[in-house]
């Protein structure tokens, strides 16, 4: 196994990850992507709560031991196989334990993350990749140690997500996006399993939430296609004004010394 010690700032990927708990859901679209979906018998929707952590060989001969703070112990570990990393895990906080493991498929773009945000030792989140865009993200928001939350995306962008609130391993929460940051909660008020007419709530209506507007900028710089295009100086017009230099009188031509004779 090789360690070696960089900088902070050198080769260690910047990874910095929030735990999200909203989530969102399109109503009636309960069969879904992912482990669970519908039972066949009583229509239910059910999903495995249990967090399954994917092997990633670490200490397999050949991996790459990176020191991120000099400290003598590994912070990244990057295991490869048939000359292409394979997985590689992450200490964050340099406290010893593995923060984030990464997954790669044979293209060389991410397949799977996992990550432990509460540093207990445990898996929190687990997101699934497919072509190297997120596609569903599974998290276990309360210290129960299972999975509770299922987040669905499509092309990227967050479509639905089913919660079982109650830990029985059905759910009884679907959130959906009318629009983006305001979610529709639909319930499972009597127990049965199912979303309750009535029970739907529209976030934004609710709390009187309005989702900041995405703004396009557009860079603005000199084109270079004709002379002048160039950027110019301007004096701000906030700054006052110079006083008119007045212009001086001249300085007396002094006496030229008398040549020749005595004076």
């Amino acid at each position: 196994m090789k360690l070696t010690t960089f900088g902070i700032f050198g080769r260690t990927p910047l990874l910095v990850a929030a735990l999200a708990v909203l989530s969102a859901f399109q109503y009636g679209c309960t069969g879904g992507s992912g482990p669970g979906a519908k039972g066949a018998k009583d229509g239910l929707t059910r999903r495995d709560t249990k967090i399954v952590h994917e092997a990633c060989d670490v200490r397999a001969p050949g991996a790459e031991k990176l020191d991120a703070n000099a400290d003598g112990r590994a912070d990244v570990t990057v295991v490869r196989a048939g000359g292409r990393e394979k997985c590689r895990s992450v200490d964050l906080n340099f406290d010893g334990t593995v923060d984030v493991w990464s997954y790669l498929d044979d293209a060389g773009r991410v397949r799977r993350r996992e990550a432990d945000y509460d540093r207990d030792g445990r898996i929190d989140e687990i997101s699934i990749y497919r072509g190297g865009v997120l596609a569903e993200r599974q998290s276990a928001t309360t210290l129960a140690n299972r999975l509770d939350t299922w987040q669905f995306f499509n092309n990227g962008a967050l479509a639905r997500t089913e919660r079982d609130a109650d830990g029985d391993a059905v759910i009884d929460q679907w959130w959906e996006y009318a629009r983006t940051g305001c979610p529709m909660i639909h319930s499972d008020v009597d127990g049965d399993g199912r979303p309750d007419p009535g029970s739907t709530i529209d976030y934004c209506k609710e709390t009187g939430y309005v989702p900041p507007e995405r703004h396009q900028f557009r860079r603005v710089g000199p084109t270079f296609e004709r002379p002048g295009s160039l950027p110019e100086e301007v004096e701000s017009k906030d700054q006052p004004e110079k006083p008119e230099s007045k212009p001086t009188a001249p300085a007396p031509a002094k006496p030229k010394a008398p040549t020749g004779g005595k004076p």
